[in-house]
């Protein structure tokens, strides 16, 4: 759990709140403030398909995928600044979902779109959505990207993970007891909302030890709750809170000590208008940058069109292949043979079209493994999954459904405008040392074996001049986004300066200058006020110092360019 984000007293700011790294490991953690359609190449990752067959009386029937990629959004420089006043060499990280849920709602919306989906999280900040809906309902679609017809707006409901407050109290119940009671605030199925769990605690239920009266008791108890009997479900109301479904459990006697430390999950709601990218782009490039007619051939009765992608970086060093194969067991007495289909999952797209030949009336059930095929130290070698069970027929593949364990890392666009960045990730693999080096221009995905350990990342950004190199501190390998608010260089400063007085001099005064702006302060020292502090932004890493001169005539000369992160001493005099 070190470096998870601590849900003890987050950091709220103008914009939003960060989460503060548990035991003070590693960076910080911001909010998003929204999410949006995602975009490739500056275009929208967005595609709505209609699908016809060759033969109308054969399958498939016609019909609509929609698809898109989804992107949170993160208040990056202003978090930067609100921590910094707390802890100045403050780094930052963008919290990273590990599920959820997307569903489309309007008033007048047909029913096959308003049902909540799982996101396909990439591991890191963007996931996909993928919708199969009717022809008309696709038709629809195609008119609203047109014109502002269908006013469609999504809700994503968001889990991530985190530490729960840690609370001198000690809690004592019956499960059975306590889940009868929570249930009854829920419906029928027993899926509540979080909320009023919480509001369920305030009034102290249960037996305690300390004091339950603390502020944030009933919403640790959530998370206890939510932690050890609750499964993230999608609202079942679209009310536009977030829900647990909780299981069953026999009497006993339970008891928690909440001073430990927990992984809770929350879950962070966000809404936006899918269509609204997607227009902006029919009206620039016309309707087919983002819509398609496809006549495909028909499927004989029985089988399964099974369309198979994994949300992985195109960029994935060291790694030759991957690929995923289905596997149907024998269904006596309609199918006596298993049936086994597989393909290479090939960047871009990592994605591919298996038909899967089933009686004609079975469903779509059956088990996939992946693949991967590395090169290392230990020459190349194919590594397989274990086989996951699975139903329907558009299949998204998580990265950690993989034989590797892929540590994906990103960099920012405004990172890569002012540097170039290369790093390293080194592991031990059987008591051999092993390493990949990569340039990191975009997203990629590091495949470590299951039995890596040891891994760290270094990292090594040289200005665009190539005069500065900057370098990160080696730290464990893990999903990252890299950028400009990974440095302790770049962002806000404020620096103490103090002046020594001679004899005879009461007032004292320095002109300073940001290392990358004009813009010039003015600080005015006397005996009685010897110290003050300065404050500055510095827009680029590679450019994070000052420079400082006294106020005089004439003008002196600027001082070498100075440390952020060292005191000043100057000394005051009359020349």
């Amino acid at each position: 759990m070190q470096g998870l984000p601590d849900f003890y007293k987050p950091l709220q700011f103008d914009q939003g709140w960060v989460f503060y790294p548990y035991e003070n490991a590693g960076d910080c953690w911001v909010m998003p403030t929204s999410i949006d359609i995602g975009d490739t190449n500056n275009k929208p990752d967005f595609s709505l398909v209609l699908v016809r067959g060759q033969n109308p009386i054969l399958p498939p029937k016609p019909h609509g995928l929609l698809e898109f990629r989804l992107q949170p959004y993160y208040p990056f420089t202003e978090a930067l600044n609100a921590v910094r006043i707390e802890r100045s060499n403050a780094t930052i990280q963008p919290v990273i979902f590990r599920a959820g849920f997307l569903r489309l709602h309007a008033d007048k919306a047909p029913d096959d779109l308003k049902t909540p989906i799982a996101l396909a999280w990439n591991g890191l900040t963007s996931a996909r959505y993928g919708l199969t809906v009717s022809d008309l309902t696709a038709i629809e679609l195609k008119g609203a990207l047109m014109s502002n017809i269908l006013k469609l707006m999504a809700r994503a409901e968001l889990e991530m993970v985190g530490v729960a407050p840690r609370l001198p109290i000690q809690v004592r119940f019956d499960p059975a007891v306590l889940l009868n009671q929570l249930a009854t605030l829920g419906n029928s199925k027993h899926q509540v909302a979080c909320e009023d769990i919480t509001t369920f605690f305030r009034s102290n239920p249960i037996e305690t030890t300390g004091d339950s009266s603390h502020p944030e008791f009933a919403e640790t108890m959530t998370d206890w709750v939510r932690a050890h009997f609750g499964t993230f479900i999608p609202s079942p109301n679209n009310d536009g809170r977030a829900y647990i479904e909780l299981s069953s459990i026999n009497s006993g006697r339970y008891e928690w000590d909440l001073s430990q430390p927990l992984q809770a999950y929350r879950t962070v709601i966000l809404t936006l208008d899918p269509l609204a990218s997607a227009r902006r782009i029919v009206q620039e490039q016309g309707l087919s940058a983002v819509f398609q007619e496809a006549i495909v051939p028909a499927i004989p009765t029985g089988s399964w069109s099974i369309d198979v992608s994994a949300n992985l970086p195109d960029r994935r060093p060291g790694v030759l292949s991957i690929s995923v194969c289905l596997k149907a067991p024998p269904v006596l007495p309609h199918r006596p043979q298993a049936r086994i289909v597989s393909s290479e999952l090939a960047p871009p797209n990592d994605s591919a079209k298996l038909l899967l030949r089933l009686s004609p009336n079975e469903q779509p059930n059956y088990t996939f493994s992946t693949s991967v095929v590395i090169q290392g130290v230990n020459g190349i070698q194919q590594l397989n999954s274990e086989d996951f069970a699975y139903q329907g027929d558009r299949l998204y593949i998580r990265p950690d459904q993989f034989p590797v364990n892929f540590v994906l890392i990103d960099i920012t666009r405004s990172l890569v405008s002012v540097a170039k960045v290369k790093g390293v990730c080194r592991w031990q693999d059987n008591e051999k040392s092993n390493a990949q080096w990569f340039d990191l221009d975009g997203e990629l995905a590091i495949a470590l074996p299951k039995t890596a350990t040891n891994s760290m990342i270094e990292l090594t950004a040289q200005s665009l001049d190539s005069s500065q190199t900057l370098k990160i501190a080696p730290f464990p390998a893990k999903n990252c986004q890299i950028g400009l608010h990974s440095f302790q260089e770049y962002g806000a400063h404020q620096v103490s300066i103090e002046c020594e007085f001679s004899d005879d001099l009461k007032l004292y005064a320095i002109e300073l200058v940001p290392e990358d702006s004009s813009d010039i302060s003015t600080l005015f020292f006397t005996p009685a006020n010897p110290i003050k502090t300065w404050s500055w932004f510095a827009k680029s890493p590679f450019k994070a110092g000052y420079r400082y001169r006294p106020r005089r005539e004439p003008v002196a000369e600027w001082s070498a360019v100075q440390s952020p992160f060292v005191p000043l001493k100057i000394r005051g005099n009359l020349v």
